[in-house]
């Protein structure tokens, strides 16, 4: 009886030892396996979940020019332009950054009156100025309060122009006698705001530094003492920032 009751707990003594092993070297798994989860997963929140801030961002921009040109006989923004292209924002920190933009901006004028003539009595005297250009801003950026202010200069090459007068007598637009320069320079002031993630507000208002036309290029009796032409507008755009 005792042979066998030694016999006994020496098969338990022999089975009870590898049991506690496989136990410790389970917990020590399960330690090993724990520690290994939360690294993983505080390395997928840093790469994947929190945002990195960017240097730099690329994007689309959509508007419209409400302009007028000083220097003409008519005034108010009358005349409704498309002002379309890219941009590039460069993020020197989180509150000042530049921005340099290519876009395609239509400007000019538009005017309209009620006139009397002694020839043909009562007409309405009709004028139509447009100006594409292609230009290049490059502006400044503060960011303050969520609201990003920005100021700068844009330059502009002219691609194509048309004129067009209706009065009680013939006026005749001469293509180089009344021709426009071929370059603008704008200073820019303007806002942009956040409006939904990526999507963006923009309000600028630009003005001529240098005369788009020459006094002696304007036609006769439709230019107005300002010594030269000046482009004058109000653009409201929406950009998309990738």
């Amino acid at each position: 009886m005792k042979q066998h009751k030694y016999c006994a707990i020496a098969l338990l003594t022999l089975c009870y030892v590898p049991l506690i092993v496989m136990v410790r070297f389970i917990i020590k798994l399960v330690f090993i396996f724990a520690a290994c989860g939360s690294a993983i997963r505080s390395v997928a929140q840093s790469n994947f979940y929190e945002e990195v801030p960017k240097v730099f961002n690329g994007g689309l921009i959509l508007g419209a020019n409400f302009t007028q040109v000083d220097g003409d006989t008519y005034y108010g923004y009358h005349k409704v332009g498309l002002n379309t292209g890219g941009v590039v924002y460069i993020h020197f920190n989180q509150k000042f950054g530049a921005t340099l933009e290519f876009i395609y901006s239509q400007k000019g004028s538009r005017g309209e009156a009620v006139t009397e003539s002694p020839s043909i009595g009562t007409y309405v005297a009709k004028y139509f100025m447009n100006l594409n250009y292609v230009e290049v801003p490059l502006t400044f950026h503060v960011m303050l309060h969520d609201v990003d202010f920005e100021a700068g200069a844009s330059y502009a090459r002219l691609v194509k122009s048309s004129e067009w007068i209706q009065a009680d007598y013939p006026v005749i637009i001469d293509p180089v006698l009344n021709s426009f320069y071929t370059s603008d320079l704008e200073y820019i002031f303007g806002i942009s705001k956040k409006i939904y993630k990526k999507l963006y507000g923009n309000i600028r208002f630009q003005y001529s530094i240098i005369s788009i036309r020459a006094n002696d290029h304007i036609p006769l009796d439709f230019g107005y003492g300002n010594n030269g032409q000046w482009n004058n507008l109000f653009n409201f755009r929406m950009m998309y920032l990738f």
